[in-house]
């Protein structure tokens, strides 16, 4: 399913989930991402090849990260269905 009542559905899952906001939220949101921009670059550092990028998102706020594959990329059910 990929439409319901007139609305599109998109996967939690997946990258690029955006929320509708108003000019003030998106002003503060750019402000965090400026922000954090050295821990997000430490993270990629640290992590390595593991991860194909570190980002700032507003898509949690009760936990510290979230994973999530990229907007047209395997989801982490149907990798592991590949894998074995």
């Amino acid at each position: 399913m990929k439409d319901y009542d007139e609305k599109k559905l998109k996967s939690v899952t997946k990258e690029g989930l955006e929320m509708d906001q108003t000019d003030d939220e998106k002003k503060k949101i750019e402000e965090e991402k400026a922000k954090f921009e050295p821990l997000c670059k430490l993270m990629k550092d640290i992590l390595g090849d593991k991860v194909e990028k570190v980002v700032l998102g507003q898509r949690v706020e009760s936990s510290p990260c979230v994973l999530v594959t990229s907007e047209y990329g395997w989801s982490a059910n149907m990798e592991r269905i590949m894998k074995a």
